[in-house]
This record gives structure tokens, C-alpha cells and sequence, in this order.
């Protein structure tokens, strides 16, 4: 009976026995289980846990401790292959599929609307979770591996040197913002206001999900009053429209729709358009009426008075780099043809505001505070931000307010000062410490 003696160490294998894989391999493997089993894991696991703002704070921070502690526990380079860069690249490069997804897919709509709009597929959809891709336990778990990435590569570099301080202040600044994420996420609030000039103040926020109410509120910590609401018009009443024909679904179907765009002003300014067009008023007859020429008794174009009584534009169009005139009147509104799907016309502008502007009062105790807010000026007060979202064009007193609570959004902007204040750290002052340490060691 023949026995095989034990190889020595650092002998080769004996010819025709399998090599052993390499470390990178290794690492492509525990990458692919690890991502993949993830994925896998969540989209089972979310049939009994449904998505969710503290599913996916709560599953992320445990299975992340979960991983960092198996990498210490469990032999081998787990700890190692978490931390390098074939790991890292592939678990973003899934999140970017994820983060894809979901700009593709409409997140959080009723399930009716993905069985209209996207028939079979739409019951793919609900059934996956794929409504709400980023509350899921897939992107949680995802998530997860992401922060014990960050975590374990950071413990292999401890501890912590003024020549490494760079790398640490960027991983602190990475926990940060993922720790300001989980809190927008659990703890953000996002409401309605419905205000009335002269009526009682506000002291409450209906809570919004998906632009639905959800039947609870949410206290303001102070009482908001408005004082005044105003919708100016616009100066002129008549305007350049940029329309465009796009695919509308409704009761009666799908068919081909023209559209608003943007308006423009009358004036001989140059107006630029979506694709790269632009245009240019050559000119403006508030009140068009054809003239002789005195010089060439032809017939020219001009106006009565400055009054808009019958107004007209001559119109120079510059698409495909090839400039087209049109004279145009608002009286008979015949298109100009930027494509077959994109055209201007000059009209007569219907009821449509300039701007939305409350003046309000905020009040907390014995402290008074008054501002303005439009529609690029939020209020800011009491960690609430209130946008001017909505008015009532047959109630001059009301204004309707969205108003915002994130608390993590600070921490969120502060991991990012701290990444960008590590990378500079390690880009422009880590060369020059380490550049005198060997000179201090010669010395």
C-alpha cells in the first residue's frame, strides 16, 4: 500500500494536481457571494418585511455589524477582501444599477398604476418591491456592505497618524453622511399648510406620503399666521409660447398632445430653446398696421400706436443653424415650425401668474417673526423649511405651503466638508509629511 508524503512548504504541486487559487480570485469569489447573496437575501426576506424608511436604517446598521464581526471571527481575508477595491467597485456599480432603477420606475404609487402602466410588467414590479427600491431590504442589505467596507477598511489602517490622518477624516466623513441619510430618512417629516389671510394660524403640518395625505400630523413648535397673499400677472399680456407634442394617457387612450413649455417676453432679446435653437424678435408692433415707405412707397410694416390693440412680431428663427423669419400675429396664431414636434406661437397670454408670494408671521411666545415666501425663497425657522407650493385662483386668501423637517440633512452636508477636507488632506499635505520623514530619518 502506497502513502503519499505530506509536500513540504513552498514546494510546488506535483505536476497535473489543480492550482490553488489566487488571492484575486479568492476575492472575486467572496465578491460575487457576498453582492449577490445580499441581493438575493433581501428580495426573499422582504416578502414577510415590506420596505420601509426603518427597514432600511435598522437592516442596514446590523447586518453591517454582522459582516464587520464575521470578518474578525471567521478565518481568512473576508476583512481583507471587504476592504479592497474589487469589492468596493463592484458593490457601487450595483448601486448604481439600483439607483437606476429606480429613476426609470416610479417609487411609491399605488399599485393599480403600475398594472396601467406597465401591464405584465407592472405585476413584476409590486411583487419584487421594485415600487419602493430604496426602502427595500435588497438596497438596505446593499447599503449594509457598504458601511462595513468603509468600517473595516479603516480598522486596518488604525490607528490613526498625522501621515494617515487624511484617510480616516474621509471614512469619518463617509459614516456621517450615511448616518445623516438613515436619520433623513426615519425621521424627516414633509407636509401640507393650508393658510387663509385674516383666519386662524397654522399650528400643525398634515403629514404628506407620496404627495397622499397620510391622516396624521405633525406639530409646527410655532404658530405661523399669513398676513398677505399676492399672485402678480405679468406685465405683458402676450407672450411667445414654446410648445411641444408628447404622448398623453388617459381615460380615452394614448394620443399626441401639444404642451406649454415656456413663455417668453415680446422683446428683442435672444431667446435660447431646448436642443440648442434660439430666436430673436427682429420686430414688435404693438399695434400693426401696414405703412408706405416714403423713400420706396412700398409697403412696410408698422404700428398705429405703442397700445396693444393689434399686435404683431416679426420672428427669426435660428434651428439646424439655419436662420427662417416668420411675421407672426396674435390675432390669427399660426405656428413656427422649430420641428415637427417642437413649435412657437405668438398669442394672447391666458390668466397665468408671475409669481406666488405669502407674507407670514411667525409666532413663538413673545417673539415675532415676518417674512416673505415665493416660490425661490423658502422660510427657513424652528429646523422647518416652508416652499410656496399652491394657491387658489378664486381665493385670493389662501396659500398652501409645503413645509419639510430633516433633521439628518446637516450631518449629510457635513460628512461631505469632511470628505473633501480628507481628500485635500491626503492629496496635498500627506506627500510632504511623508517627504521629511525619511529626510528627518538621514539626519
Amino acid at each position: 500500500m502506497n502513502s503519499t508524503a505530506s509536500s513540504p512548504a513552498g514546494a510546488t504541486a506535483a505536476p497535473g494536481a489543480p492550482a490553488s487559487p489566487s488571492v484575486a480570485e479568492r476575492e472575486v469569489t467572496l465578491t460575487t457571494y457576498l453582492v449577490v447573496g445580499a441581493l438575493l437575501a433581501g428580495l426573499v426576506l422582504q416578502v414577510w418585511i415590506p420596505p420601509g424608511a426603518w427597514t432600511l436604517v435598522v437592516a442596514a446598521f446590523l447586518a453591517s455589524l454582522v459582516v464587520v464581526g464575521v470578518g474578525y471571527i471567521v478565518p481568512g481575508r473576508l476583512r481583507q477582501s471587504i476592504a479592497g477595491f474589487r469589492f468596493i467597485a463592484t458593490l457601487l456599480f450595483v448601486l448604481a444599477v439600483e439607483a437606476i432603477l429606480g429613476t426609470l420606475i416610479l417609487q411609491l404609487k399605488p399599485a393599480q398604476f403600475y398594472l396601467a402602466r406597465y401591464g405584465a410588467i407592472g405585476k413584476l414590479i409590486v411583487a419584487l418591491r421594485l415600487d419602493d427600491i430604496f426602502h427595500g431590504l435588497p438596497f438596505a442589505l446593499l447599503m449594509a456592505l457598504f458601511g462595513a467596507s468603509v468600517i473595516a477598511s479603516a480598522t486596518m489602517r488604525w490607528p490613526v497618524k498625522v501621515r494617515n490622518a487624511g484617510f480616516f477624516i474621509c471614512h469619518v466623513g463617509l459614516m456621517t453622511s450615511l448616518a445623516g441619510a438613515g436619520a433623513s430618512a426615519t425621521l424627516a417629516i414633509r407636509g401640507r399648510i393650508d393658510l387663509f389671510a385674516g383666519g386662524e394660524t397654522a399650528t400643525h403640518v398634515r403629514v404628506m406620503k407620496a404627495n397622499q395625505p397620510t391622516g396624521e400630523a405633525a406639530a409646527l413648535g410655532f404658530d405661523l399666521r399669513l398676513d398677505r397673499f399676492e399672485a402678480p400677472s405679468y406685465e405683458s399680456e402676450y407672450r411667445i409660447g414654446y410648445y411641444e407634442q408628447g404622448e398623453v394617457r388617459d381615460e380615452h387612450g394614448v394620443h399626441m398632445q401639444w404642451r406649454l413649455k415656456a413663455s417668453f417676453e415680446p422683446d428683442l432679446e435672444k431667446h435660447r430653446l431646448p436642443g440648442g435653437d434660439s430666436f430673436q424678435l427682429k420686430g414688435v408692433y404693438p399695434d400693426f398696421r401696414p405703412v408706405p415707405d416714403p423713400k420706396t412707397q412700398q409697403v412696410v410694416y408698422g404700428t398705429a400706436s405703442q397700445e396693444w390693440r393689434n399686435p404683431a412680431i416679426v420672428l427669426q428663427l435660428n434651428a439646424g443653424g439655419l436662420p427662417k423669419e416668420s411675421f407672426m400675429m396674435a390675432a390669427r396664431p399660426q405656428p413656427a415650425f422649430i420641428s415637427p414636434t417642437r413649435a412657437l406661437v405668438f398669442e394672447k397670454r391666458g390668466e397665468e401668474k408671475r409669481a406666488y408670494i405669502s407674507h407670514v408671521t411667525a409666532l413663538r411666545g413673545g417673539e415675532q417673526v415676518k417674512q416673505v415666501i415665493s416660490v425661490n425663497e423658502p422660510m427657513v425657522h424652528n429646523g422647518w423649511t416652508l416652499y410656496q407650493v399652491n394657491y387658489n385662483p378664486e381665493d385670493p386668501t389662501y396659500s398652501g405651503l409645503d413645509a419639510v423637517y430633516d433633521p439628518g440633512v446637516a450631518w449629510v452636508f457635513l460628512g461631505f466638508g469632511l470628505i473633501c477636507l480628507g481628500v485635500f488632506y491626503m492629496f496635498y499635505l500627506e506627500p510632504r509629511l511623508k517627504g521629511r520623514a525619511p529626510a528627518a530619518a538621514k539626519a
